[in-house]
């Protein structure tokens, strides 16, 4: 999901755990201390809790990472497209400066001077308040991304009368085999009621770290008997929908054409591998 300062610092802690863990485990205190002779002392059980907790962080790490670079990618694009529109923006005060010129000229205004005197502290503030109004929606825009970054979205879960969203949102970590999240700001459903249709559930989290960390285990609800059919997912925005909708689509079109690689979405476009 989208990268954020406070995810890169929440990572780092997770990461600080971690290290202390194994220092426990390997009864150490510093790194300097950790060797070899250390870790051979470790039991089995003390050694597979050690190494799945490093995956476990190593492939959060390399999502972070990845987050990160498509966060710059994005903020670069966002900050071409506002120059853009600031540079077409003054284009259009001038031509509209040039032709108050022009008026005021035929007005009788016998020198640039006048003209400037008359029509500047216009102009300025018009620019000023297109250019405030521009700036705004972008700001709107980033902080909308920021907060959904931190909302996760859980897809065909089976909706039951008198529900407890947080039991059955707990059942769905406890099949990816990971802890769900101590602290969520809110769990509920969006939309409205339908005859056969199964709403989905937004989850609130403190963080968009928790947000990842569940999406990257996600994918063994494919084998859980009890939450096969349900999935996990960022929390888009409608533009976000219909552009991963037509990337679905597409991913399907090469499916069918060429079955003999691996298709997936990553980095809003389609990526493929050929399959083993």
């Amino acid at each position: 999901m989208a990268f954020s300062v406070h995810r890169l610092h929440t990572f780092e802690e997770k990461m600080k755990d971690v290290i202390s863990s194994v220092f426990s485990e390997a009864k150490v205190t510093s790194l300097s201390e950790l060797n070899e002779a250390a870790l051979m002392k470790l039991n089995k059980n003390s050694l597979v809790t050690v190494v799945m907790n490093l995956v476990g962080k190593f492939e959060e790490n390399v999502s972070l990472c990845k987050s990160a670079a498509s966060k710059i990618d994005d903020l670069k694009n966002e900050q071409i497209k506002l120059q853009s529109e600031l540079l077409s923006l003054q284009s259009d005060k001038m031509d509209g400066f040039e032709t108050k010129v022009k008026t005021e000229l035929k007005n009788g205004l016998k020198s640039w001077s006048d003209v400037v005197k008359k029509n500047t502290s216009q102009i300025q503030s018009s620019f000023i308040t297109t250019t405030k109004k521009s700036v705004k929606q972008v700001i709107e825009k980033v902080n909308e991304e920021e907060k959904r970054s931190a909302n996760l979205m859980i897809y065909g879960l089976p909706e039951v009368e008198n529900e407890d969203i947080s039991k059955s949102v707990e059942s769905v970590y406890r099949s990816m085999n990971i802890p769900a999240p101590k602290r969520n700001i809110d769990v509920y459903r969006i939309g409205n009621k339908e005859e056969g249709k199964i709403r989905p559930i937004r989850m609130e989290c403190q963080n968009s770290g928790d947000v990842n960390y569940a999406l990257v285990y996600s994918r063994r609800l494919k084998s859980s008997e009890q939450h096969s059919t349900a999935y996990l997912a960022p929390d888009r925005s409608k533009e976000q929908r219909l552009e991963h909708s037509a990337l679905v689509r597409q991913m399907k079109d090469l499916i069918s054409a060429d079955p003999s690689k691996h298709y997936f979405i990553r980095n809003s476009r389609v990526c493929s591998v050929t399959k083993n």
